[in-house]
């Protein structure tokens, strides 16, 4: 189906929903941006064809303007937050959303999204009550991690790893909770991974599955700084795992959409971490674009405009074996206010750069130490081997820098 004209309404205007407007005015899309946040403050606003200044959440203006504007489609991504606002609004006004209100607050809260896991025989990581927990069993070899059930991003997610620190990180986590609930686990210190899957009116393919490197905060925060594809343990994770996690969506109910899950693995088991069923901020979409032709976030505009995925078989094309080697960088930056940047040709002419994306610009403030906030710049990479990789990781943080306004070098070397 032709979807060029079509009208697509994006539920938020941050500098990542700039992703999905390019996207979108590729394939000859209209695009339209909204939220409360002036224009300096809202890059994707810049570059739709139009936008507006309402809050996602203020339904009857924007049905009123759905209406009135001919909107043919609905979309947001790579915040949990977004999700029930975008499912709310295409129920009101009768376009497509690819999940439904009751899966999406399965996948948003950590702890039903546990119990799910379980339900199906998906090991999860271990975890205590907070309502017998002691703390006296913490120590430096037996560390816990306490989140928030209801955010994303790693915002208040905080490690403790002593008795007496432990009343002061339960209310740090449970500051970053709107239902004032927390999950306890043990902490893992396994390697990690992140599987992505597109899902096409109930069938579910494996596109993508990446090694993650984290950077890790003092509190214990983690943001990934770099992921690897394909993943070392694609073979094992395919014959251990994919079938147990397929057959879980499928009870779940989901029937169109991409999702993603991360895993602390030892190559024999596998434990649950996180999952989105969104948009997220790895972009894995790129990858497969580079690699297999397709890309996730271009099925997604297609369903938003069309109630269908795509016009063809995805199963036909999805394929997480990779022939070639695709790195995606994250840059990160130390907590100040960005006054310049310097390298900034240098990052975009990488010969071996497949796509640039940048989150923060001039004016903005970098975001705490172990969270996506202080992500600045990401860039998606085809290299030769992990040698190659390693060569060009020198060479870009020996040329790109970003300073503050008294000259400070904000950049962060985490890997």
């Amino acid at each position: 189906m032709d979807i060029k004209g079509k009208k697509l309404l994006i539920l938020g205007a941050n500098a990542i929903i700039c992703e999905i407007v390019n996207a979108a005015k590729a394939l000859g899309v209209y695009t339209i941006v909204t939220d409360y946040n002036p224009i300096e403050k809202a890059p994707a606003k810049l570059i739709a064809d139009e936008y507006w200044n309402d809050s996602i959440m203020d339904y009857d203006v924007l049905l009123f303007k759905i209406k009135e504007h001919g909107v043919d489609g609905i979309l947001t991504g790579f915040i949990d937050i977004a999700l029930l606002p975008y499912q709310h609004l295409c129920e009101l006004s009768g376009l497509p959303c690819y999940a439904t209100k009751e899966v999406l607050e399965i996948t948003i809260d950590k702890a039903k999204f546990k119990q799910l896991c379980r339900d199906n025989g998906v090991s999860v990581i271990p975890e205590y009550d907070l309502n017998t927990f002691d703390p006296n069993i913490i120590n430096a070899a037996n560390k816990v991690i306490i989140k928030p059930v209801d955010n994303s991003g790693s915002r208040g997610v905080v490690v403790c790893d002593q008795p007496k620190d432990f009343d002061k990180c339960l209310q740090y986590a449970l500051s970053f909770s709107k239902k004032k609930q927390v999950v306890i686990e043990q902490y893992m210190e396994l390697d990690s991974i992140s599987a992505s899957y597109t899902i096409q009116d109930g069938d579910i393919t494996l596109s993508t599955l990446n090694d993650r490197y984290v950077h890790r905060s003092q509190d214990g925060g983690a943001v990934t700084c770099l992921s690897l594809y394909p993943s070392h343990y694609i073979e094992n994770y395919i014959e251990k795992m994919n079938d147990k996690v397929c057959s879980m969506y499928r009870n779940l109910g989901v029937r169109n959409g991409i999702l993603s899950i991360q895993f602390f693995t030892d190559g024999e088991n596998y434990y649950v971490m996180e999952m989105g069923y969104r948009l997220t901020g790895g972009q894995h979409y790129m990858i497969s674009k580079a690699e297999n032709g397709i890309s996730s976030l271009d099925q997604l505009i297609h369903f938003a405009v069309t109630g269908k995925m795509a016009d063809f078989s995805i199963a036909e094309k999805d394929n997480a074996r990779f022939n070639n080697v695709y790195c995606h960088l994250y840059i990160l930056g130390k907590e100040a206010r960005i006054a310049r940047f310097e390298g900034m040709d240098f990052l975009k002419n990488l010969p071996e750069l497949i796509h640039f994306s940048q989150m923060k610009m001039v004016g903005d403030t970098i975001g705490p130490d172990g969270t996506s906030a202080q992500k600045v710049v990401g860039l998606h990479l085809k290299v030769k081997d992990r040698n190659d990789l390693y060569r060009i990781l020198q060479a870009i943080h020996r040329d790109f820098h970003f300073y503050d306004e008294n000259g400070n070098d904000l950049t962060l070397e985490s890997m």
